[in-house]
């Protein structure tokens, strides 16, 4: 009985004590764990480590689909930044000529009210 219990704590035991099954796999999941938290940079750098080391891994095709999905969201990230900086700027050079062209409607009705007095001391 004894034997029975003490087989029954080690099948407990080790079954919450987890290693990897494959090399790489910590690699993989702390690769997929920084890109699910929008490091892409570093989850490339994961992923990259994952394929210099085990390159013929039947997993390296999926670990570099992976990567290349963070490098694509980084390009595009770096374009929104990019787009969002350059319509900040548009956006005032916009305000800037909303603003000269008050001025040059107000300059407009100055000439057309001198217009109109000069044509009435005529």
């Amino acid at each position: 009985m004894r034997a029975l219990v003490l087989a029954a704590l080690v099948l407990v035991l080790a079954g919450c004590f987890t290693l990897p099954l494959r090399p790489g796999v910590t690699l993989l999941d702390r690769g997929d764990a920084l890109l699910e938290h929008g490091d892409y940079v570093s989850a490339m750098a994961a992923y990259d480590e994952f394929l210099k080391k085990y390159p013929d891994d039947r997993l390296a095709g999926s670990v570099q689909a992976r990567r290349d999905t963070a490098s694509a969201i980084r390009a595009a990230r770096d374009e929104i930044a990019r787009l969002r900086s350059d319509l900040l700027l548009r956006e005032s050079e916009m305000t800037r000529l909303r603003q000269e062209i008050d001025r040059l409607r107000a300059d407009l009705e100055t000439i057309k009210q001198t217009d109109l007095r000069l044509e009435r001391k005529r």
